[in-house]
């Protein structure tokens, strides 16, 4: 019980929510061109094995950290690590003092750091979902542009070549669209909330000395 105590929304949205993304996105696919073995899997492992799934891959999602191959990713995070080690004066591990001003954050009942933290990390997560879904559904396009089979059924309806061919097209560009989107957005968020973290070690850079000092100690 003390485990899920510690839980926290930061903690849902981090690494659960995106978790739940995948394997809808993963899903999805599959419900469009074979919707029975959808039904046939939820059957067999319920919403709590959903929820149990979701959080394991959202665990494994972000030991993979593909939102850092977003451009302009490294740029901004060193700057951000070198105002923060700059503005608290100090010369240690900037990922070691920021966990040290995200947990002052919390002791001071102020989670809007790591709620951040954890929304734009999320919006990146998400970003990677939807590039790999439009890249999913534009390869289905192009595939059966050029390859001919015997019939065409989507969400378990039987459609003509040309209708296949626009939904996959139609639903690439969608997912393009949208992935594109959350990377401009979660960009943003992540330069809001470094701004965040550094008026915040700004405000108590006395305090997070001190702090910083008793670890060296």
């Amino acid at each position: 019980m003390d485990l899920f105590n510690k839980i926290t929304i930061s903690n849902l949205i981090w690494y659960i929510v995106p978790g739940l993304g995948m394997i809808f996105f993963v899903l999805f696919p599959i419900l469009a061109l074979n919707p029975h073995i959808v039904k046939l899997f939820y059957e067999q492992i319920g919403e709590i094995g959903l929820l149990i799934l979701g959080t394991i891959l959202g665990f494994l999602f972000e030991g993979l950290r593909l939102y850092r191959f977003r451009p302009g990713y490294s740029t901004i995070k060193k700057g951000f690590f070198d105002e923060l080690t700059k503005t608290i004066g100090t010369d240690l591990n900037p990922y070691f003092v920021q966990s040290h001003v995200d947990d002052f954050a919390r002791t001071k009942n102020y989670v809007g750091l790591s709620l951040h933290h954890a929304i734009w990390i999320m919006l990146g997560q998400f970003t990677i979902l939807f590039l790999f879904e439009a890249l999913f559904w534009g390869i289905m396009a192009i595939y059966n542009y050029y390859y001919i089979t015997q019939y065409y059924s989507l969400f378990g309806l039987n459609i003509s070549r040309i209708e296949y061919i626009t939904y996959c097209g139609a639903f690439s560009v969608t997912f393009l669209s949208i992935g594109l989107r959350l990377m401009v957005t979660s960009t943003q968020d992540q330069k809001n909330t470094n701004n965040m973290f550094l008026n915040f070690a700004k405000q108590y850079r006395h305090d997070l000395q001190k702090l910083l000092n008793m670890e060296v100690d």
